[in-house]
């Protein structure tokens, strides 16, 4: 392929032959004959064999937190019988110009590393490559890109914020409660609750196969254990309630409760309003599962909440609604639910809002300044009750 220098080289040096041919001027035709040779031997020695190479791309971590640190690794070995040329690896990064990194010249068998960092500005999947090595002549008027490793991705998890108010303490049923619930049996005992299908995450000994086999879909059995508290996050991702950054503030809100429970040893429930429901899980063991879902979540268009059913007892657990500024239909919805969750919280990123005060039945209200702390805004509404 030839390069802007490559052919503003050949446009100029057939501008010198025709001025030649109008002047009569055999300096000119030399120019112009000269320019053109060197594009064509630029052509030709970019078009020679590409070197054999084997390439390792190692991303370390794969998986980080919003602004922590990504690296990609490269070791390039020249596996062929030839020498391999000065070559450019370009490395296409979604979002930015790319990674490039030169190399030196290598001999048959020779080796050499290099690497590079990736964008953890922004959540989501950040995917690098297809990696090409590009050969150039030494004018720069010609270059040839080829392949040499395949492409790979970054997951940028959300940002997580300490919870002091949710990772404290044990034995409660509702991790957003003050008290704990009565214990009913040993350690040991557990209250079956139901059945839901199998999560990446969950301890295969859980499985029910009687129900597996009559059903063909991996079964898990809800053991519901009195001393292990529980958690549902439904996060709002409906357009139209919270614009792109406020969305992101909700989505680490989100995180940062599911990570608390983690922390906790409990378990947790993660709803979002496009369709997704992990059903309760244990948080320790599903926490880069339930991470992950949230790394990958996007705005979609909607009008309602989706109605979230409890794990087969009434008033046990938390719900919070993640959301901007709730409506009537909202609350309403919300309200609806006292009678199936121990407690209801709306977590609310918004400029102003009213508190669904004097209501019966309303939520407790966590209301979070757009691009302020949500778990200082979480430990301030939690402090009244003495709960902090």
């Amino acid at each position: 392929m030839i390069t802007r220098s490559g052919t503003a080289l050949a446009v100029a040096s057939v501008a010198v032959l025709v001025a030649g041919r109008v002047f009569g001027l055999p300096e000119l035709y030399l120019m112009g004959a000269t320019g053109l040779v060197l594009v064509a031997a630029a052509v030709v020695q970019v078009r020679r064999p590409v070197p054999r190479l084997d390439v390792e791309r190692v991303v370390h971590p794969r998986r980080v937190h919003l602004g922590g640190q990504s690296r990609v690794e490269l070791r390039i070995t020249n596996v062929g019988q030839r020498r391999a040329p000065v070559l450019t690896l370009h490395d296409p990064v979604a979002g930015t110009i790319g990674a490039r990194v030169s190399l030196a010249p290598l001999g048959p068998d020779d080796r050499q590393a290099a690497s590079y960092r990736l964008p953890t500005e922004r959540r989501g999947l950040v995917r690098a490559g297809p990696l090409q090595a590009e050969r150039t002549d030494a004018f720069g008027l010609a270059r040839r890109r080829f392949p040499v490793a395949e492409q790979t991705a970054l997951t940028v998890l959300p940002a997580i914020e300490p919870l002091v108010g949710l990772a404290a303490g044990g034995g409660l049923d509702d991790p957003l409660a003050g008290v704990a619930h009565p214990v009913l049996g040993s350690a040991g005992d557990e209250d079956f609750a139901t059945l839901r299908p199998y999560v990446v995450g969950d301890d295969l000994r859980r499985v029910h196969w009687a129900s597996t086999a009559r059903s063909g879909d991996l079964l898990v059995r809800q053991d519901d254990p009195p001393w292990q508290g529980h958690l549902t996050v439904l996060l709002d991702a409906r357009e139209g309630r919270l614009n792109h950054d406020r969305f992101e503030q909700a989505v680490s809100a989100a995180a940062s409760l599911l990570h608390a429970v983690a922390a906790r040893g409990d378990r947790a429930r993660l709803v979002i309003t496009d369709g997704v429901d992990t059903g309760l899980v244990d948080a320790r063991a599903g926490r880069d599962t339930l991470l992950e879902r949230l790394a990958l979540v996007e705005r979609h268009p909607g009008e309602r909440l989706p109605e979230v059913a409890a794990d087969g007892r009434s008033r046990t657990g938390g719900l919070v609604l993640v959301t901007g500024a709730p409506d009537a239909a909202d609350l309403a919805a919300l309200a609806a639910h006292r009678s199936r969750f121990a407690s209801v919280r709306i977590v609310s990123i918004a400029d102003h809002l009213a508190a669904p005060a004097g209501r019966a039945g309303a939520p407790d209200l966590v209301p979070v300044p757009p691009g302020g702390s949500f778990a200082a805004a979480w430990s301030a509404a939690l402090r009244p009750a003495g709960r902090s």
